[in-house]
């Protein structure tokens, strides 16, 4: 039996259909705990010895919880559909109805047609905190970055060589210079400003803090992983936590050339008229594929071999950039060896 989830964030549209594509039934349910519920027991209801496949539409959001639930109770086919596919099906329908009826019946007509090639959804895991942990991080130093910029341009305003003395805002040193700096005999302005200065710091001194303590619970999952991507050159515990976060504790995707296309790093072939040939792939998970750089980066400044690899590549004619977009293709294989092998591999084989 194929469900078709069509997800909001009040209710959720749901369609059972057959083997043969028959409709077995309808239903909307609560977008809530005991929405979830009934929908499994109605599920039940319609064909209990038949195997059960579900597509949920958002299920990384608006649908997360509904299929978090699902995989908790038992459900082992849960997959994610886009909403693109489910535009494309329903497309194909005798209507050009939009309705969250004929959503939730294209999505189960697309799982009917095509379950086994849909991305399967996991169960929540360490991969899940760390992915949270390394966003809300990112965040943290975005909110840092733009306070900084701020306090500097105060700062400009009161002393514009103050830089001299205090040294860099992203140094404590720094920080406390501009907390603790007084002008005698200021002007209402100056006063207001300092004022100012004075709140910018105090925020930019929390901030590091609760980036310290984000920071350490990353290190602490990633250690308990023992992931051996540790050992490989130009890769902390921050980047492996965003790793681990993106691909998972157990990657899920055939083979090197799949994770590659799936960094966006893999080229996308292109042809017309007889002539054909590549173009960058500006697609792809682009956390991934900046995790991937920095390791790039890192192994062509530390690395003998990477830097052999680099080379070589230059030799042959390639500009800097075509060389990096070699070298991290070749970081990638190192990375899906670790993965599957569980052990850590030479990151590069200079003769390849």
């Amino acid at each position: 039996m194929e469900i078709g989830v069509d997800t909001h964030k009040r209710t959720h549209c749901l369609v059972a259909l057959d083997h043969e594509g028959r409709q077995l039934g309808t239903r909307t349910i609560a977008n809530t705990p005991d929405g979830w519920a009934e929908a499994l027991a109605w599920a039940g209801g319609k064909q209990q010895q038949q195997h059960r496949r579900w597509g949920i539409e958002n299920g990384g959001s608006l649908g997360k919880g509904f299929a978090q639930f699902l995989l908790a109770q038992g459900e082992e086919t849960v997959h994610e559909v886009s909403p693109q596919r489910t535009a494309q099906y329903r497309r194909r329908g005798r209507t050009q109805d939009k309705t969250d009826h004929a959503d939730a019946l294209a999505i189960a007509r697309l799982l009917l047609a095509e379950g086994e090639q849909l991305p399967a959804i996991q169960r929540d895991d360490v991969s899940t905190e760390l992915r949270l942990l390394s966003d809300h991080r990112d965040n943290l130093l975005v909110d840092r970055t733009r306070l900084i910029n701020q306090l500097h341009a105060q700062m400009l305003q009161i002393d514009p060589g103050y830089q001299e003395r205090s040294g860099a805002l992203t140094a404590r040193r720094g920080l406390l210079y501009c907390r603790d700096i007084t002008i005698s005999g200021a002007d209402g302005v100056t006063q207001t400003r300092l004022l100012i200065v004075r709140q910018l710091v105090g925020q930019i001194l929390r901030l590091e803090e609760e980036i310290a303590t984000v920071t350490g619970a990353l290190g602490e999952r990633v250690r308990a992983s023992r992931t051996p991507i540790l050992a490989l050159c130009g890769v902390g515990e921050v980047l492996a936590a965003r790793l681990l976060g993106e691909l998972g504790t157990v990657l899920r995707v055939p083979s090197a050339a799949a994770l590659a296309a799936l960094a966006g790093i893999a080229p996308v072939a292109v042809s017309s008229g007889g002539r054909g040939g590549y173009r960058l792939n500006r697609g792809g998970n682009r956390q991934l594929n900046r995790v991937i750089h920095l390791m790039a980066l890192s192994q062509r400044r530390c690395e003998p071999r990477a830097q052999a690899y680099y080379a070589k590549k230059r030799a042959e004619g390639k500009t800097r950039r075509a060389a990096m977009r070699c070298l991290k293709r070749r970081l990638v294989d190192v990375l899906y060896r670790c993965f599957t092998r569980d052990a850590v591999e030479p990151p590069i084989a200079v003769a390849a």
